[in-house]
């Protein structure tokens, strides 16, 4: 038998585990991070509000969360990622969680970052100062049923952000939005941040993706370790 028909398997199998090796290595780091913050290792500081994900422009991403018109609550977390003083640039985060949008009841976590938003800069960090400065993406890919989806959001007046996707690294399709309830800016590092946090709240994008769709195998394998080790750490 030919060794050829092998070949991709052997290369997914490959990929895999180096993409474990270095979530293994970037876990170590964040660890080491979170010890000497006792906190979080990124984003630690945050600002925890309520809001609702409203889809009136229902999609083709293979998730009846964004593929049906619907009003749903969510939790949203607003932060930094190094959390140092606000006057300076920061790569801003914001976390959603949405009750009920996993698969079995469970929530639908969803982690944005701001990015680029072309066909290869939406994959790459961009620093601004303020959470309204530009749009934010889920940078790491979600398959599902209709491909590879990334979702995006694009601050809006009104304490919104409009909601959109792309399939397979395409043009962005409009959903609808994301409403916070007046969110304050994500606060810098401190003792006492402005804004109400929740330290208890912890995100698993892996565990709680939304329903019809999943974390590629290389994704899951990269960031499991990094979660876990950092996590222990928070808790130890």
């Amino acid at each position: 038998m030919s060794a050829f028909p092998l070949t991709p398997f052997v290369a997914r199998h490959v990929g895999t585990a180096l993409a474990g090796a270095a979530g293994l290595v970037l876990g170590v780091g964040l660890g080491a991070i979170g010890a000497v913050r006792r906190n979080r290792p990124v984003h630690s500081v945050g600002a925890v509000v309520p809001g609702a994900l409203v889809i009136n422009t229902p999609g083709t991403t293979g998730s009846d969360l964004f593929d049906t018109a619907a009003h749903t609550p969510l939790i949203a977390r607003l932060s930094r990622s190094a959390s140092w003083p606000v006057a300076l640039p920061d790569v801003i985060g914001l976390a959603l969680r949405i009750p009920g949008g996993g698969s079995s009841g469970r929530p639908a976590d969803l982690l944005f970052s701001s990015t680029g938003t072309g066909r290869h800069t939406r994959y790459v960090l961009r620093f601004h100062t303020a959470a309204t400065d530009g749009p934010l993406t889920t940078m790491f890919p979600l398959t599902g049923p209709a491909g590879n989806i990334v979702f995006r959001l694009d601050p809006e007046a009104g304490d919104c952000y409009r909601l959109s996707y792309s399939r397979n690294s395409g043009p962005w399709q409009g959903l609808g939005r994301v409403s916070l309830e007046s969110p304050p800016e994500p606060p810098q590092r401190s003792s006492h941040p402005a804004g109400a946090d929740d330290p208890g709240l912890r995100f698993r994008p892996i565990a709680h993706p939304p329903i019809g769709l999943a974390m590629p195998t290389w994704q899951r394998a990269a960031r499991a370790p990094a979660y876990s080790i950092a996590r222990y750490v928070w808790h130890s």
